[in-house]
């Protein structure tokens, strides 16, 4: 009696860890309550609101894939990870976490979402947008008259340095 009990304990045991929902990015693998868990931060803190209720979402799921992959999960996770991703891109500061408004978790996310529960998350909640006021990548060229002004300096610059080379003997 006692040992198929412990059988049986030990079969529960390992059978949860084989069908545990976890997120592989890069050579990290991360339990799914592990997806948040990002230093205290000024990101955090700009999107507690967000993040708390997709911490209790998937803390209350506990591991089904069927839960997590539900419509509501997956939108509450796509939120809060938007949230930080725009949070930083407006205040352009680096992420304190490789998780803080991470594309590649949510690509991860969907990834085991249609491997564990056969469920095909939208494309538009698999993957994080820019905010509407990002310009992209600034790029400093000068106007032609700034150009012209530039070009003259460095004309006299090197010229006179040619001068001097050459005079000296």
């Amino acid at each position: 009696m006692i040992s198929s009990v412990l059988f049986f304990a030990l079969f529960s045991t390992l059978i949860s860890n084989v069908f545990a929902f976890n997120v592989t990015v890069g050579d990290r693998t991360l339990d799914v309550s592990q997806i948040l868990t990002i230093p205290d931060s000024r990101v955090k803190t700009a999107c507690a609101a967000n993040c708390t209720d997709t911490t209790n979402r998937i803390t209350a799921c506990a591991s089904n894939p069927q839960c997590l992959c539900t419509v509501e999960t997956v939108t509450s996770l796509h939120s809060c990870e938007t949230c930080m991703l725009h949070f930083l891109i407006n205040t352009n500061t680096q992420a304190p976490d490789f998780r803080a408004g991470s594309n590649v978790i949510m690509g991860a996310y969907a990834g085991r979402c249609k491997d564990d529960a056969n469920v095909t998350v939208p494309a538009n909640l698999s993957a994080l947008a820019l905010p509407a006021t990002w310009d992209g990548p600034f790029v400093a060229v000068f106007n032609t008259p700034i150009s012209l002004i530039i070009a003259t300096i460095g004309a006299i610059l090197g010229g006179g340095l040619l001068f001097i080379m050459s005079t000296i003997s």
